[in-house]
């Protein structure tokens, strides 16, 4: 597989027709375009569930593609999913043809060179916790390389939502004392319920 050595050429012959920002509520952007050929289509790419949801992926392709995803957030590595369809009714309005799924594109988002020493400082004077809005396996292996610890479990543990009786087990109180941080957790929910949760156990 080969790679444009120059972004324009990526948009080469084709019309913008309507472009979509990134959405953080449904995680991904798209563009209507129209070909050379006069074909409607709409392309979006974001967040792999939601991509694989829009495609509708069932069976062994659903089952594939997250294998793949998490073998990459195993290694540390974010994923990006793409999609696309055909808009025969040419309106930037129309649902469209059914979604195909592209694929999927891994991301290396290292932290900052400078961030695992400012990290240590601050644990020398304080208990902190990682919070990520990450799959799992990702915030373990930042949190290892950052020198916070891979000891993470999911947002659901605190939301009273995770099927892992190991943890449904563990007391909520002990359970914040001995993480060293959590993942999967969306800023206008979990973070406020945990922080919510957290302050009642202090003045009780």
């Amino acid at each position: 597989m080969g790679c444009l050595n120059k972004i324009s050429l990526a948009r080469a012959g084709i019309t913008e027709v309507h472009f979509l920002p990134f959405n953080p509520v449904k995680k991904g952007t798209a563009i209507t375009y129209i070909d050379y050929s006069g074909n409607w289509h709409r392309s979006s790419k974001g967040a792999p569930g939601q991509i694989i949801d829009f495609c509708e992926l069932k069976g062994d392709a659903r089952k594939r593609a997250h294998e793949i995803i998490d073998n990459f957030a195993n290694r540390g590595l974010h994923s990006l999913a793409a999609g696309r369809q055909a808009v025969p009714e040419k309106n930037k309005e129309s649902a469209g043809s059914p979604w195909e799924f592209v694929g999927l594109l891994p991301l290396f988002q290292p932290p900052r060179h400078d961030s695992a020493e400012t990290i240590r400082k601050a644990l020398d004077r304080v208990n902190g916790k990682m919070i990520t809005g990450d799959q799992l396996a990702i915030g373990k292996e930042t949190g290892r390389r950052l020198g916070m610890g891979p000891n993470m479990y999911p947002s659901s543990s605190f939301l009273s939502q995770s099927k892992d009786e190991s943890i449904t087990s563990i007391p909520f109180d002990e359970l914040i004392e001995k993480a060293d941080g959590f993942a999967s957790v969306f800023p206008r929910k979990s973070i406020l319920i945990l922080f919510r949760q957290r302050d009642l156990l202090l003045t009780t």
